[in-house]
């Protein structure tokens, strides 16, 4: 009869504290979730500390082209685009920009059409607009 006693009690005490857990587990989830979509709507962009599980800041340029393929666009100022990439938990879609720096990963981050466009009329513009001194 203890025995029943003492093992119905255990299980009073831990089933509230797993409920508790999964629910707060589930909230934090979801405050991050939330967090990203806010900061990318607001923004236009959001960082990202890796693309898949081998690319990240300090990745060599080879390797990047190893694991992700052909970038969709390459810039003159050792930028290259990836389109359709997620974050992790899929809660941000977008284009993976990835900036190189003496030819390792400088920075990563997700970005969204407007922002995409940008770059690329910036990097246009810059072609374009290049101008040359005479005498």
């Amino acid at each position: 009869m203890k025995t029943l006693l003492v093992s119905t009690v255990r299980i009073g005490a831990i089933f509230p504290a797993l409920v508790f857990l999964s629910f707060s587990a589930s909230a934090k989830d979801t405050a991050s979730i939330d967090r990203e979509t806010q900061l990318f709507a607001s923004l236009g962009s959001l960082p990202v500390s890796a693309a898949g599980p081998y690319v990240e800041v300090g990745t060599y340029r080879v390797q990047v082209m190893v694991k992700l393929g052909r970038p969709g666009a390459r810039f003159s100022n050792d930028t290259w685009l990836y389109e359709n990439f997620k974050t992790e938990n899929g809660s941000v879609c977008g284009t993976l920009i990835v900036q190189f720096e003496q030819g390792r990963v400088r920075s990563l981050s997700l970005a969204d059409p407007a922002q995409i466009a940008a770059l690329r009329n910036s990097h246009e513009g810059n072609k374009a607009g290049a101008f040359v001194a005479t005498n």
